[in-house]
């Protein structure tokens, strides 16, 4: 009889410290997700302040930019009747410090005169150019360029029509390979307005040909080149060129064709046995051919 409680009693005990076990497990569980929540819900807020921070910071900054060019405009106004007129001057509202230049000139043409207003602070370069009317200035361009990729901005005839061009020239900040763009924005035949922004990489621009060669992203030896054409404000793609390769690497051929070798239209036009003379004094070649940079 003593032995038969003794067992009844090691059964009770044990069905009491098994029925325990899953109540500790599910209390520790429930501690760890309230613990992660917790944590996510932290890390969640500070990025929404991060981001409201940002935000406001940004809006500030517009509305102050915004101001100067304001500003500008009216001293532009002020000497509205003048076919010509100059002024520079700078200006450090919240601390910081913006160049202005407020510049009426005949840039692009002879006959229509156009306000261009620089503003530079710091951290980027802004760009608007006006066109003249007979008591206002219209804005026909807006251009802004982080000062740390701005190489400079040039008036020139692009595309070949006679009429002078905006064009800025940057160089991109992040990457490997070479990487000198252009941003193009060409004259319309009224002198007054401007077309979009048209975008080249590497671009070496023939205007007598009305065409635009240039070299591809990529590393040197293993890109391609690109040539373009004019055809009024939109571009079309004439062919590109590259280097036949197996799994052996460059066979000595040359491939023309009308898209990139891993791109959706890639078709072979024909295939060469040294590059064309006509790409040869681009700006970048050498890039293509990877020369001097093994």
């Amino acid at each position: 009889m003593k032995t038969k409680l003794h067992i009844l009693t090691l059964v009770l005990l044990s069905t009491l410290i098994s029925c325990g076990q899953p109540s500790r497990k599910k209390e520790n569980s429930v501690v760890t997700k309230d613990t992660l929540q917790t944590s996510l819900s932290k890390k969640e807020k500070e990025r929404l302040e991060k981001r409201r921070a940002i935000e406001e910071q940004d809006y500030a900054d517009s509305l102050r930019l915004d101001k100067i060019l304001q500003d500008a405009l009216k001293i532009a106004n002020q000497n509205i009747g003048k076919d010509k007129f100059v002024e520079k001057y700078e200006i450090s509202p919240d601390s910081i410090s913006v160049s202005v230049e407020i510049n009426l000139d005949y840039h692009f043409t002879k006959t229509n005169p156009h306000l261009i207003v620089r503003r530079n602070e710091p951290s980027a370069i802004y760009i608007d150019i006006y066109t003249k009317g007979e008591n206002k200035f219209e804005k026909v361009v807006s251009h802004e360029q982080w000062t740390m990729t701005y190489v400079n901005d040039t008036i020139q005839d692009i595309n070949g029509d006679g009429l002078n061009d905006f064009v800025v020239n940057w160089y991109g900040a992040n990457g490997c390979c070479l990487k000198a763009f252009s941003n193009v924005y060409l004259l319309r035949q009224d002198k007054k307005a401007f077309s979009d922004n048209f975008e080249f990489i590497n671009p070496t621009f023939s205007p007598r040909e009305k065409i635009i060669r240039g070299v591809c992203y990529g590393h040197p030896g293993e890109t391609e080149m690109y040539k373009y054409k004019w055809n009024g404000e939109k571009v079309d793609t004439l062919e590109y060129v590259s280097y036949e390769r197996n799994e052996k690497g460059k066979t000595g051929k040359i491939i023309i064709s009308t898209d990139r070798p891993y791109g959706d239209k890639f078709k072979t036009l024909k295939v060469l046995n040294s590059v064309p003379t006509e790409y040869k004094k681009i700006e970048g070649y050498d890039w293509f051919t990877g020369n001097g940079y093994e």
